[in-house]
């Protein structure tokens, strides 16, 4: 008992002394903690799971609500997460009020990644790189799950393929180095603005797609994040620049998520693997 009694102080002591080292700035800084937009699943039981789910008949279903579908703050029952995935997802983001402006020697690329995104063969050039099993990577992965600040760093956590982003908030240059990497999810640095925090993300490579309908980049796009709390209620916006392919720069809808009140919410992990790959898009466990 003597042991454990002094292992636990010990800890505590530790966690103490963590916080108090914390600079005087990242002590007030509002806290991001938490999971958003309906992600996480809590205090499901045995019955309620072995139910059926319907996505329209039984949309208040625990296992239904418990999915990422979306996950606006308003609500998104028998909406885009019910819908066919290839016929209705692209005309859904054709109609966005807001699109990137391409140069004029680019458009008819992007029209052909969006004609032929499921086409294969020939075509496979224009295919959504998700039918090739790449990542979505930033921005199009959207915003994130679940918020995890500690001190001067933001874990940015996904449920789509368990990703994670590791963001430093302490508004350094970038790494001359490795901000010339190519990955999909780049190399990202954060900023407070205010209670704002401003996270810039560069180092991407050219193969993701910023959204559905062929919307292409080039490996000099730079992302710019933002994040704002309103109590519970996260709003995130996203400006993308490509000097290479844009006429200018391109800002996202906003978008609004609630924080999950919840306690005993969790996020909950992805399937390892999901082969998207064309010839392969219909899987009776998977949307599409």
């Amino acid at each position: 008992m003597e042991m454990r009694a002094s292992l636990g102080s010990m800890l505590l002591a530790g966690a103490l002394c963590s916080v108090m080292a914390l600079p005087a700035a990242a002590q007030n800084r509002p806290n991001f903690n938490g999971i958003y937009g309906g992600a996480g699943v809590a205090d499901l039981k045995a019955a309620t799971c072995g139910e059926k789910v319907d996505g329209f008949a039984q949309s208040n279903n625990e296992r239904y609500k418990a999915g990422a579908v979306g996950g606006l703050a308003e609500g998104n029952k028998g909406a885009a997460g019910w819908i066919t995935f290839e016929q209705d997802c692209g005309p859904q983001h054709r109609g966005r009020v807001s699109k990137p402006m391409y140069k004029p020697q680019y458009w008819e690329t992007v029209r052909m990644h969006d004609n032929y995104a499921n086409a294969g063969g020939k075509y496979e050039e224009y295919a959504d790189p998700q039918w090739k099993n790449y990542p979505l990577g930033v921005p199009r992965i959207g915003p994130p799950n679940q918020i995890v600040q500690v001190g001067d760093n933001m874990f940015f956590l996904y449920e789509n393929q368990n990703t994670f982003r590791s963001i430093p908030t302490d508004c350094r240059e970038h790494d001359p180095v490795l901000k010339y990497d190519q990955s999909p999810n780049g190399l990202s640095v954060g900023c407070w603005d205010g209670d704002t925090l401003v996270v810039t993300t560069m180092g991407f490579t050219d193969v993701t797609w910023l959204d559905w309908p062929g919307y292409i980049h080039s490996n000099e796009m730079v992302v710019v994040e933002k994040l704002k709390l309103d109590g519970d209620a996260l709003t995130y916006d996203v400006t993308v620049k490509d000097p290479v392919y844009f006429m200018q720069d391109w800002q996202f809808d906003t978008t609004k998520l609630a924080r999950n009140k919840n306690p005993k919410a969790q996020l909950m992990q992805d399937v390892p693997y999901i082969d998207r790959s064309l010839g392969k898009l219909s899987d009776p466990n998977y949307r599409g």
